[in-house]
């Protein structure tokens, strides 16, 4: 007696969208600077801890577009918020794209 055989399942996610919630945090290098992905309820985080890590990220996302976008699209759908934090200086990337991606990386924030 599967699911679909019984209408009256009391289980709170029957014949809805299963209730997941994204959470989790890695930590690495990115041009020899620490960078941490961490995710949790409210969305994802890119965290580098440095003005100049940040800026570099910026000349790799210019170049990384086609791998990027794919990838942003995919978040943007399933309503994921992404934030990209710099020297602990949050900019939103989505759903919205904040002033600053906009004027320093506009390839990605016009997706």
């Amino acid at each position: 007696m599967g699911s679909a055989r019984d209408d009256e399942d009391s289980h709170s996610g029957h014949r809805h969208v299963p209730k997941l919630i994204l959470a989790g945090r890695l930590t690495g290098t990115f041009d020899g600077r620490p960078v941490v992905i961490s995710a949790d309820e409210a969305g994802v985080v890119l965290d580098v801890s440095t003005l100049y890590s940040g800026w570099r990220l910026r000349k790799y996302s210019n170049s990384a577009v086609p791998v990027l976008l794919p990838l942003l699209k995919g978040l943007n759908e399933v309503r994921i918020p992404l934030t990209i934090r710099v020297a602990g200086v949050s900019v939103p990337l989505l759903p919205k794209s904040g002033l600053l991606v906009r004027l320093f990386a506009p390839s990605i924030a016009n997706g």
